[in-house]
This record gives C-alpha cells, structure tokens and sequence, in this order.
C-alpha cells in the first residue's frame, strides 16, 4: 500500500505525472506539425493513456489536499483554487465522453435539421432485403499506421465484421476486378477547354452538353448516349452519328446510328466538338487505393477487412467520401470513413447571411446569420453573428464561416453538459487564486515577511539622468534640394488615407510607415517624413538618384553596383541602363531564386534580397502615388477610397473630372510653392480636398480628437524612446547591487529613491502610451507580435514596480529586460503599423484573456532573470560561505518564488479565461491548438516548479533557480516557437521553419556554462 502511495499519490509522483504530461502535450504539437491532426489526436490526445494521466493527476491531487489538510480555515483559498482543478477536470470529462460538437450549413432560404459531427466515424451498413442493419465508431486515424478498430454487425444471423488492415495517404481511387463487386464504368469527357472523368454507377447518367449519357438507363434529352452491360460486355448505341479514332493505329471510322456496337477502349470518340473515350470499365469490381504521386492532391484512405459468411473482402475507406459500395452473398454492404449526419428535433431556416468588410477593403469586419429557429409550432427570429450565441434545447448554435459566394453559412454546434462544473470550476479558480495572494498565511504572504526590507533599501543606485535618443542619418544634400514647406507638409500630415485593410488614419502615420520601412528613419536630410514623401510624388526624378533605399548585405551591395561601405541605395542603383527606356532590374534573377525558396532554405543574403525588392516596390508606388487613397467615391456602399491614379482611371466621367481638377490644382499649389515660397494656393487646394473627403467620407472618418491623438503618438515615439530609459536605469541599479555586495557598508538610498521615481515615471508614460495606442486602434494593443512584445515590457516593468521595495535586483533586472524587449519590437522584423481585427478577435473575452496570459510573462521572465542571478552569485561562493552572498541568494530567491507564484497565477487564470473566451465565441474550450497547448505545457511546467519545495531531493536553492531560469523556455516556446515552428490557428509559418537564430544556441549554452559553474558550489545552498 505504502508502494502504490509513493507512486502514484506522493508529491514526487505529482511532480513526474506534470512533466509526463507537458512532455506529451508538447510532443503532439510535433507530431500534428509533421503529420497531421488525427495522427496526433490517434497517438496523444485521444489515446487511453492521455486521459489516464489526468485522471492520475486528479485523484493525486484529491488525496493532497486532504494529506496537507489544505481545506482548513488558514488555508482556504488554496483549497479553493486546489479543489477548481477537480471540478474542471470533471467538466472536461463530460465534454469530452458525453458532450457533441458539429457543424451545420444552410444556404439562403433553406433550412436544415442536419449537423454533421466534428469527428469522423468508421460505418459500416448492412441491406438485406427491406431491413438495414448499421454500427459506426469514432476513430482518430493515425498516418504511422499504428491503428486499430473491429465493427461487427449481425446481419441474417450471421456477424458481418470490419477489421483495420493499412493506411494510405494521399490516396487516389483505383478499380479491380472481384466477383463480388458491382459494374464499374469511368469515362473520360474533354473538349477544346477542359477534361474531366465521369464514374458511372449502373441507372445512372450524365447530361454532356445537349446530349444525354447514360449506363443501363433511359436517356432524358433527344440526343443521347447509350452504354449497356450484357453478358459480361460493354455496348455502344446512339442516335446520331458518332465518329472515332483508333489510337493504336490512327485509323479512323463512324459508329452509325441506332446500332450496337462493342464499346470498346483505345478509341477516342467524337459528337459535336465533345470527345469522350472509356476509361475504367469492368463489369464486377471493388473500388482499392493507391497513393498518388507527389503532384497530385489526393486523401488519406485505409483498407480494411471485410468478413461475411467465410468471405474476406479488402475494401478502401476514403475520407470525407461518399461510402464504398460492395456485395458479399447476396447481402449489400455500404463502408464509409466520414462524419455522421446527426438529425435535431428542429430546424433552422435561414433568411439571410450578411457579410460586413472595412471600409475599401476585403477584409471581412463581421458576419452574421439571420436565421428563424422552427421547433412545432414556434418560429422564433434570430441572429447569430461572432460572440452572440443561439441557445435552443441544450444545443448552442456559433457563426463559424460562410460559403464563397456569400449565399450560405457554416454554424459550428454543440451540446455541452460539462459547462457548468467547468464554468464551477473556472469562478472557483479565479477567487481561489485571488484569495491565496491577499491571505495573510499563504505562501506568497510569508514569503513577503521573510524578505529582509532593510537590506533592500541598503541597496542603492547611481544617480543617472536619461535623454530621448534620436538616430541623425549621414546622408548630404544634393543641388537642387527640394524645397517643401513645413508648415504645409503639417497641414497635409491630417489629410486621411485609406488602408489596404480598411483603417482610416492620418496621411502623417502612413509617411512615417513608408519612410521607416524603405530608411529606417523618420526623417531626412532635414526633412520629416511628410516632405520627404510629398516631395518624392512631385518629384520623382530627382528622387530617383536619392540614396534613400537602405541595404546592410555586402554580396548585395556588389550586386548593386554601389560602394560596401554605403549604407544607402538609390532606386536607379537597382537598374542597368537606367538612362535608357529600357531598364534591366539588377535583382530579378536572385528575387525570383529567393522566393523560389522556403523560409528554412534561405539564407542571409536571400533575406536582404526579398527585402530590397519590397522596399523598392514601396518607392515606386510611392512615385506613382499608389499608396494614398485619399479620394472617397461617391455613394459607395463598401466606403471605398481610391489613390489619385485610381480615382481618375475608375471613377464615372463627372465625378472623375472633379477629382482630376482638384487633383491638377493641389499640385500645381505644390509647384508653384516650390518655387516661389508662397504655399497658399497649395494650401487652398489641400483645404478642398478635406472638404471633398468630409463630404464623401463622412461615414468612416475618424473624429478630429482621434487624428489629433495620432499625430502626437506620431511624434513622441513613446516606446522607441522608453528603451534608453529602461536599459539606462536597470544598468545602473544592477551596477550599484554589485558595488554594495563588494563594499556592504556603501550607503546610496538617495539614489535608489531617484531610480525608483525614474522608473515609476517611464511606467507611467509606457501605460499612457498603451491606453493611446488602444484610442487609436479602437481595440486593445496586444493583438499582434509587435503589441504583444510592447504589452509584456510593460508587465516586466509592472512585475519590477511590485517588487521594487523588497528587491533592487528586481527592480534592475525587469527594467533590463523590459528595454531588451522593446529594442526587439523595434527591428526591422516586427511591424509597429496599426492594424484592423479579424471578427473572432473583437471580443472583450480576448482582451482580457491576452491581458492577463501577457502580463504573466513579465513576472515569469523576472523569475528566469533571478535564477540566472543566483547561479551566478553561487558560482561566485568561495571556499568558505560567502555571508553577504548567501544572503543576497535568500532574497533573490524568496523573491523568484514570490513572483513564481504571481506569474503562474496570472498564467492558469489567464489561459482558462481563454477557455471561457473560445466557447463563447465557437463553442470549444480546447481544440489542442499548439499555441494552447503549449501555454498548458507552460502551466505544467511551473506547477512543477514551484511545487519542487514538497520533494526532500528537488527543494534546494540551487534546484529552484536552474528550473526557474530554464523554465522561461516552455514560455519562449509558445509565444515565438509556436508561430514559427508548429501549425496551428495563432501560427504565422503554417509549419514551415525559419532557422533558429544563433544567439538562441548562444544563450543555451551560457544558461549550461553558469548551472554547471554554480553547481560546484551547491553545497551553500539551502532549502527553500
């Protein structure tokens, strides 16, 4: 007994079954990338074993916290958010075994009581006379080919069994002759356009232009086509004239009309410009699978055994297929591998689906399905759109897509009884873990007594004053500078332009976009990012021999033709013969070459060339004004803007000399200004065009307050110019901790009173700074790489602030981090541009699930960041014990667990905020996507972490900081990983690499040099 305790119900046992199942789930992530999603479903997330694991660590659990006797009054939040996970895994079991998900799809002015299941079942259906005998089970099919199933049916008395014998992927239909099978006749029908081959099934026929073809079945036009099978043979009869080729010999002839003929193969017939010739025809066969060949598009098949009355019969299963049709004495046996249609006890009639796009764009904003439910006598109006869910009779009905042409709709549908202990569950984890932080005897609570303040407050900080930096460029000036006035370059930066997506913004924050992207700058030679591009409109041939294109590859820079140690390439540098009208593009061969390539194959150079290729295609549609659509059209019902090329070329003959003349006189404004300095013709003619703008486009036009807000977010560059500061005030501090462990009896509390406000300061203007960015975008500002990665530097800063009065490390590393993560978001690779959302994601539940999930990277990466700092104050330890280092390895330590604890509560409640986020949306807590999964595997992986202190062996100091610094790496994994490495919903390389970078590796292995440096010295460390 005491054996089985230790296995299975000691904390140990906990700590391995964590690990098992992180290990797992993040093995399945990799096998759905390699293989497919029912691989990965069949091997791991379907598998007994899988679902045994959470039982295990259900019921090890249960006995924990009666064994630690957690549900006493001291402990109650513990118990509560401890006894959450009981209620969620019961939940998740009754979704899993009881509950149904499917999919129903109604086309306009249609109804349907039909959902078809998520799941595919392998069926098998027996006909013997009138009655119908059928069995069906849910199976994940593995493409390893590790599977197995057996169905059995009595049919007559006599049991009709489906066994598993091989799978096929990527399969293709192939015939073969069996006594048992039915007459199988394919033809192949072409004409001067297209070619396509027809199966035929006996009755059956095909309507072929005005001609009727049909096997062993009356026609139904005037002209037809007869094939009949008779004595094991294929006839031909007609009643017109049918010529032929015969193509072994080419010889040609007539079958005539109202004759029977052998149909025979090896000939190519013809009927009025329709050529068809036979391509399968036996008269008794079973359908079988081959796998295709690497160019052609097939689906996944298994063969299986079919037994009846002593007969064997291999049959393909084809996914997604109709069923495979055989006989086996005298009994008809139907075999299919697909979903199951599912009848309601009432229907959903739709009336009319509605998409939504931003304005200008194809980008749909939202879809919605008017529908009427009709249950007897009651009909009951309705609309499902995204987040607005239909309830009826235990089945909730999701807006999930919708058909091409816009006619019909996709609902995703479920019937879920564990909701209501999972959404138990879920309240009780959310206050538990509340609770636990605020009750003075939790762990995290004690912790925070035991940190010695006085120290801390010993630990002082250089006095440092911070600057915003600005980048000057090393461009000259060029004779004939173009000369754009300021003030009008600032009267046009509130003009709005248009996105590609649909987001009106103004025409400064396209500008500064253009001119980052192609100079990595926001001005030139003097000039802002407004002049520079008006500039380039009205002068694109002096603009044309600018060095403005930014190249950093030198094998790219010979290419060019421009000098190695140049920083900049004009647009002409990419063109032989450019004074010539037929200019030869430099790139051409190596740009075709390198997006020839896949993302894992390209190199550094091919990079720089794909690069230099876009930025060069943005200069010119700059010169061609292609970027700025900044003309409303008049009455459109999508709000579309056109560029002033396009609005000339598109728009009715009335309406586009409007615009023409308002055009023709706002550039002639700018020449005329240009030239003699007075700009106010220009300025009159920008003033017409707002007009225009204000009359037409009213209706998507941000408010005055938003352009204005947006131009000062233009120009203060608040997180760009936060990075100095960050990285300023965390070197400082770090440099002063290790200057008072050196010299304890240094005194600098002034100063760390000065860092302190500094850093309370550039918090304040980073949290300003992310509430402007969401008044701009109009929905919260993390919702790409770039919003993300600004988002967790604040939590990183957050994370300092909390612990800022207990630890001056803390304080130190977090604002490191925090300007490391914000140099980041700044390269090259991320893009800062405003973006619009896709309708899933216009959820309040996904603000608050991303906020949260977020937020607890930044206290995780203090975490790893102090176990680093540990390591290194234990390989420091000299022969003898170190006081003051030992000391400063407590703190850091209690700290570490302290902010462990906040982090992996901020993670558990923030991914199951997701949970609530995806069924209210589409009706599934947990898909197994790879991002879920692995935040899951992050949540593992903590939970064992900080429960190593219940394990004698693991509850060291030494043990708790290598886990906590190499832990981070589960978090790097799903937030960069997962989008570069793994398919899935949140991935970006649908599963196609990009190759790690090397300071990855290089970061690896400093992370092994200093736990194997530390480890020499673990004998100074204590328990936690």
């Amino acid at each position: 007994m005491n054996v089985l305790k230790k296995v299975f119900l000691s904390m140990g046992s906990a700590l391995v079954f964590f690990l098992i199942f992180a290990v797992a789930s993040g093995v399945a992530t990799i096998i759905e990338s390699k293989y497919n999603t029912q691989t990965a479903w069949a091997i791991v997330y379907g598998a007994p074993w899988f679902a045994l694991i959470q039982l295990l660590l259900g019921i090890n659990l249960a006995y924990n916290i009666f064994k630690y006797r957690i549900f006493t009054l001291k402990k109650l939040p513990a118990f509560i958010f401890h006894v959450s996970f009981l209620f969620i895994l019961l939940g998740s079991a009754l979704t899993r075994y009881i509950g149904f998900e499917g999919n129903m799809h109604i086309r306009e002015n249609e109804q349907s009581n039909e959902i078809s299941t998520m799941q595919s079942y392998i069926q098998l259906k027996a006909i013997d006379d009138d009655k119908t005998y059928m069995v069906s089970e849910p199976m994940y099919i593995s493409s390893t080919g590790t599977n197995s199933f057996k169905l059995s049916v009595d049919v007559a008395g006599k049991p009709a069994t489906l066994t598993y014998k091989s799978f096929v992927p990527n399969a293709v239909q192939s015939w073969e002759e069996n006594k048992n099978g039915e007459a199988v006749l394919e033809v192949m029908f072409s004409d001067e356009a297209n070619s396509r081959s027809v199966a035929f099934g006996e009755g059956e026929n095909a309507e072929v232009g005005d001609i009727s073809f049909t096997f062993n079945a009356e026609p139904k036009q005037e002209k037809y086509i007869k094939v009949t099978l008779e004595d094991g043979k294929f006839f031909i009869q007609t009643n017109q004239n049918i010529s032929y080729m015969q193509m072994s010999d080419m010889s040609k002839g007539v079958l005539e009309k109202d004759k029977k003929v052998p149909f025979e193969g090896l000939r190519l017939y013809s009927l009025d410009g329709v050529n068809f010739a036979p391509k399968t025809m036996l008269a008794s066969a079973i359908m079988s699978a081959k796998q295709a060949n690497s160019n052609t598009q097939g689906v996944d098949a298994i063969i299986a055994n079919l037994n009846y009355d002593g007969v064997d019969m291999q049959v393909p299963l084809f996914s997604y297929t109709s069923p495979i049709g055989v006989n086996i004495k005298d009994k008809h046996f139907a075999l299919s591998w697909t979903p199951m249609m599912i009848k309601l006890p009432f229907a959903l009639h739709l009336k009319d689906f509605e998409l939504k796009r931003y304005p200008g764009s194809n980008s749909p904003m939202s879809y919605s399905s008017s529908v009427i439910v009709k249950d007897g006598d009651m009909n009951m109006d309705y609309d499902i759109y995204m987040n607005h869910v239909l309830d009826h009779k235990g089945y909730r009905f999701f807006q999930s897509s919708y058909d091409m042409d816009e006619k019909g709709t996709v609902l995703s549908v479920n019937s879920d009884p564990g909701k209501l202990p999972t959404y138990i569950g879920y309240f009780l984890l959310g206050l538990g873990l509340l609770l636990n932080v605020i009750n003075p005897n939790s762990r995290f609570r004690k912790l925070a007594r035991n940190v010695n303040e006085a120290n801390a407050k010993n630990l002082a900080a250089i006095f440092m004053v911070f600057s915003v930096l600005f980048f000057a460029t090393d461009s000259s000036a060029y004779n004939s500078f173009p000369n754009i006035s300021a003030e009008h370059a600032k009267n046009l930066s509130t003009i709005i332009v248009q996105s590609a997506d649909g987001r009106m913004k103004p025409f400064d924050t396209t500008s500064h976009e253009i001119l980052n992207k192609i100079y990595r700058s926001d001005n030139y030679n003097g000039m802002d990012a407004n002049q520079v591009i008006l500039s380039m409109m009205t002068d694109s041939a002096y603009w044309r021999n600018v060095p403005l294109v930014k190249i950093t590859d030198k094998e790219l820079k010979k290419v060019l033709g421009i000098p190695v140690n140049q920083k900049y390439a004009s647009f002409n540098d990419f063109f032989a013969n450019s004074n010539t009208q037929n200019m030869e593009y430099k790139l051409i061969k190596y740009s075709e070459l390198a997006n020839r390539k896949s993302p894992a194959a390209r190199n550094q150079f091919d990079k720089d060339v794909i690069k230099a290729d876009e930025k060069l295609n943005i200069v010119y549609m700059v010169f061609m004004g292609e970027l700025f659509r900044v003309i409303p059209k008049q009455d459109d019902a999508n709000n579309s803007w056109f560029s002033p090329a396009g609005a000339t070329m598109s728009f009715a003959s009335q309406e586009a000399k409007e615009v023409t003349g308002m055009l023709k006189n706002y550039f002639e404004g700018v020449y005329s200004g240009q030239s003699t300095g007075n700009w106010k013709k220009a300025d009159d003619a920008l003033q017409v065009l707002k007009d225009y703008q204000a009359k037409y486009g009213s209706a998507v036009m941000p408010s005055q307050s938003k352009i204005d807000t947006e131009l000062a977010f233009n120009k203060y560059k608040i997180f760009q110019n936060l990075t100095p500061v960050y990285l300023l005030a965390g070197f400082a501090l770090l440099i002063v901790v290790f200057i008072r462990m050196i010299r304890p009896k240094l005194r600098f509390n002034l100063v760390f009173k000065v860092v302190y406000v500094v850093n309370i300061l550039a918090f304040v203007i980073h949290t300003i700074g992310l509430g402007l960015r969401w008044y701009i975008a109009e929905h919260a500002p993390w919702s790409d790489s770039y919003e993300s990665m600004v988002f967790i530097a604040w939590s990183l800063a957050l994370s300092g602030m909390v612990f800022a009065r207990s630890s001056a490390i803390s304080l130190a590393l977090t604002s490191i981090l925090a300007g490391v993560t914000l140099f980041v978001a700044h390269l090259s690779w991320l893009d800062p541009q405003i973006t619009t959302l896709v309708p899933v994601l216009q959820s309040y539940w996904l603000t608050i699930h991303v906020s949260v999930i977020t937020a607890s990277y930044g206290f995780l990466g203090l975490c790893s960041l102090l176990g680093f700092f540990t390591l290194i104050l234990f390989a420091f330890q000299g022969k003898k014990e170190n006081p003051e280092l030992s000391r400063n390895i407590l703190e850091a330590t209690r700290i570490n667990e302290m902010a462990m604890i906040l982090g992996l509560s901020l993670l558990v409640f923030g991914n199951f905020l997701g949970g609530v986020w995806a069924n209210e949306s589409w009706g599934r807590y947990w898909g197994w996507d790879s991002k879920e999964t692995w935040a899951l595997v992050s949540i593992l992986v903590y939970a064992a972490i900080v429960h190593m202190r219940f394990v004698a062996k693991v509850n060291s100091q030494y043990a708790f900081a290598v886990a906590s610094m190499f832990g981070y790496s589960s978090i790097i994994m799903t937030y960069f990983g997962v989008n570069f490495y793994l398919t899935g919903m949140h991935s970006y390389a649908a599963g196609d690499p990009v190759p790690v970078p090397d300071f990855v590796w290089i970061t690896i292995l400093v992370m092994v040099i200093v736990s194997l440096l530390a480890y020499r010295k673990k004998g100074f460390s204590k328990h936690l």
